[in-house]
């Protein structure tokens, strides 16, 4: 499974977090080591009202063209009602998710606002490129060495921008980290990741890299929106713990999220 959510956060099918503050078009992951291209997913963020939202994915899947945006779905140009199905492609609302499924073992899941999934059959194995990295069971080998040289989130991000035909977007630069602002929000983001709630989870899914992940966005979070930033990371471990196979309750309360 690869995913991203929130302010900017990735995790590869390998399994490992970054942050890449790109606002251009990406390639998140795509078929690339065959010769026929039977997957190809990009994906695009845009700033709204201080929260990062994905506000355009492109899926070509065997040769079929999907277009989403919030609220709409096209295939080929051609506006669909859900629930459609055709040639092994499907397309759903499944609970608040946008839901797409391909027979060659693709199932991709949109929450139409920061939040996206896509997980793959193993057959993919060592194929893959783009922001969820090459799928090859080891977490930061390949994607982030390039001649022997490490690359930084921002350069590996970089490398998967698509340009549109009349498009020049600009790479991202990573904003300053607000110093000493970790000890502020340790304890709530520790709190209630490993509260009664997610007491299945933290046997399952490393609940440390999700700390990190909270106290980040909350480091570069706009007052304002103190509740949207943490919320998105509880969202996503509630998520990654239900795929691992355990069994998130209910951790949203009338004061939290």
């Amino acid at each position: 499974v690869c995913s991203t959510w929130g302010n900017f956060h990735f995790k590869t099918f390998d399994g490992h977090i970054f942050y890449f503050p790109g606002v251009c078009n990406y390639i998140f992951a795509s078929n690339c080591k065959s010769p026929y291209e039977d997957f190809n997913i990009q994906i695009r963020r845009t700033m709204v009202k201080n929260a990062t939202m994905i506000t355009h994915v492109i899926m070509k899947l065997e040769g079929a063209v999907i277009e989403l945006t919030r609220g709409t779905v096209l295939l080929d140009g051609k506006l669909v009602h859900m629930p459609y199905s055709h040639m092994g492609v499907s397309v759903e609302k499944s609970n608040s998710y946008l839901k797409v499924s391909a027979k060659l073992g693709l199932t991709f899941l949109w929450n139409e606002e920061d939040a996206l999934l896509v997980e793959l059959d193993k057959k993919y194995a060592n194929q893959t490129c783009g922001l969820c990295g090459d799928f090859n069971g080891i977490p930061i080998s390949n994607e982030f060495l390039s001649e022997k040289t490490k690359l930084t989130p921002i350069q590996f991000g970089n490398r998967q921008k698509m340009d549109g035909p009349t498009e020049q977007c600009d790479d991202p630069i990573l904003p300053a980290l607000l110093v000493n602002c970790s000890a502020e929000f340790a304890s709530i983001c520790e709190t209630v990741l490993t509260s009664n709630a997610f007491t299945s989870c933290n046997a399952l899914v490393n609940v440390q890299d999700y700390i990190e992940t909270c106290i980040q966005d909350l480091c570069h979070c706009d007052s304002s929106m103190v509740d949207f930033c943490m919320c998105n990371t509880f969202a996503e471990y509630s998520r990654q713990c239900a795929h691992a196979g355990g069994q998130p309750l209910n951790w949203r309360t009338s004061e939290l999220c």
